[in-house]
């Protein structure tokens, strides 16, 4: 899940040291290097979807109807997570799970538009707080490598706006009309964990157009709006988002004759000749269809009037988009499509800066047949009940063996830090992982190999063996 940056200043001391020097004195360990297009292990062949599509007698199978998929989404907003010892050792989704929550993002997906009129002001103040404290509870560096200041904290915080909290909130309803991050705190700036790798950890998530949010706050400065939208709670950029009333906002929600982007983004047109360029449609985002005709597709086009509030403007996507009216049926066809149209997509941390992390990527693999589960490893894992947990103190065999008893293809594995979606085994016999692979590994001679892009790999291979995932986790309805 780490992206490596570099301080700029001490790559140009080390260039001029070199030029003075006349030679190249490296230390023994070599410079970290990208990894190839395709990983030990993996054949060429089975970068295409149809390789592993042939693999699968059941390939045209409904999983679950839509029906089934609705029920299984109502479990999951209800659902409560017990965490129990397996094998002697804590559950290896319990980590972090509910700080998590606490600073953002939902296990149970909400539903904005269907929350009270009001919620109690302390409800707020003591979420606000407890990003406070982690704000003040260990260093972050900014854009410039530059570590927060206590006058840069304080900045954030007086933007948070506490004292304008009231004692009854009164939500307004708005929907997502640009693809947005969602933040911890009401600040573009980022918050890195170190001065060498990319984890903004003031990053929660993105959200996609056409998602509903309540709004409960907003920044002192009015540029950030604090909202509840299905998959966190945070700051959200105000120009992303347009206000109208409940009914109106779902409406276009709720609507059922809609088009979904099938491939990783689709340009949408503010005139029918494709001329003006409005916004991209992320990966599995909708937006209600008008129209289909021989000169493409009509769609309603949320956007934010100078005032904030919500228009709705016609939209146009040209007639050979990759894209697709309604939810896919959920089949391994489908599945394996829409995950290989992913692949080679470069990593973001928490979704930042328009990609996807491991999780973003398989939320957003499911929500393609209308699966809706938040957005952290633990979280997607933990939505169906259909769960196996693999014994860390087996031998490499033994593990094989039960992986390989899994159902391939909508069975996704990991822990509380990563989840992989499990192919199933390929015609060497070997078993594979597909996944959004955000760092790397060290080879066999020592040399660190950065992956940093959704790949795929044998369950031997160093990136991401057997042994890293303990729970397995396969989508069919629940029991």
């Amino acid at each position: 899940m780490i992206v490596k940056r570099y301080n700029t200043i001490f790559l140009l001391s080390v260039m001029v040291f070199l030029t003075v020097c006349g030679s190249v004195i490296w230390s023994q360990k070599s410079k970290p290097r990208h990894a190839p297009d395709t990983l030990d292990g993996v054949e060429p062949e089975m970068l295409s979807p149809g390789y592993w599509i042939a693999l699968q007698p059941d390939a045209d199978e409904i999983i679950m109807t839509s029906d089934e998929i609705a029920a299984f989404n109502e479990r999951v907003r209800s659902k409560h997570v017990v965490f129990r010892d397996y094998f002697g050792k804590p559950d290896p989704l319990e980590n972090d799970f509910e700080l998590t929550q606490i600073k953002g993002p939902v296990m149970n997906p909400l539903l904005p538009i269907e929350l009270p009129d009001t919620l109690p002001g302390d409800s707020l103040r003591v979420r606000l707080g407890k990003n406070i404290e982690w704000l003040y509870s260990r260093d972050f560096y900014d854009n410039r490598n530059a570590i927060y200041s206590d006058t840069m904290r304080r900045e954030i915080v007086n933007d948070m706006n506490i004292d304008a909290v009231p004692d009854i909130i009164t939500r307004r309803f708005g929907i997502v009309v640009n693809h947005s991050n969602v933040r911890h705190y009401p600040t573009a700036v980022p918050g890195y964990s170190d001065t060498q790798w990319e984890l903004d950890m003031f990053q929660a998530t993105a959200l996609l157009i056409g998602n509903p949010v309540a709004v409960i706050h907003q920044s002192a400065d009015g540029d950030f709006l604090y909202i509840e939208s299905p998959v966190t709670r945070g700051w959200v950029p105000a120009e992303n988002i347009a206000l109208a009333d409940r009914e109106t906002v779902r409406a276009l929600t709720d609507d059922r004759n809609f088009l979904m982007a099938t491939g990783h983004r689709i340009p949408v047109y503010g005139d029918p000749a494709f001329s003006g360029f409005a916004r991209y449609l992320y990966f599995s985002a909708i937006m209600p269809l008008i129209r289909q005709d021989k000169g493409g597709y009509t769609v309603k086009m949320p956007y934010r009037r100078p005032d904030g509030s919500l228009g709705v403007a016609n939209g146009y996507i040209r007639p050979d988009a990759d894209v697709h009216k309604g939810y896919l049926p959920y089949t391994k066809r489908n599945v394996i499509t829409q995950a290989f149209k992913l692949l080679n997509q470069p990593y973001g941390w928490a979704d930042q800066d328009n990609k996807r992390s491991c999780a973003g990527t398989m939320r957003v693999l499911l929500r393609c047949f209308g699966i809706k589960t938040g957005r952290h490893p633990s979280f997607i894992l933990s939505a169906s009940d259909h769960q196996f947990y693999i014994d860390p103190s087996l031998s490499t065999e033994e593990k094989m063996a039960r992986v390989a008893a899994l159902e391939p293809v909508i069975t996704m594995a990991g822990n509380y830090g990563h989840i992989v979606l499990y192919l199933g085994r390929a015609r060497n016999g070997k078993l594979y992982y597909f996944h959004q692979a955000g760092w790397g590994y060290d080879d066999e001679n020592g040399d660190h190999v950065i992956v940093n892009r959704t790949t795929l790999n044998p369950l031997d291979h160093p990136w991401y063996d057997v042994h890293r995932a303990n729970v397995y986790t396969t989508f069919r309805k629940q029991p």
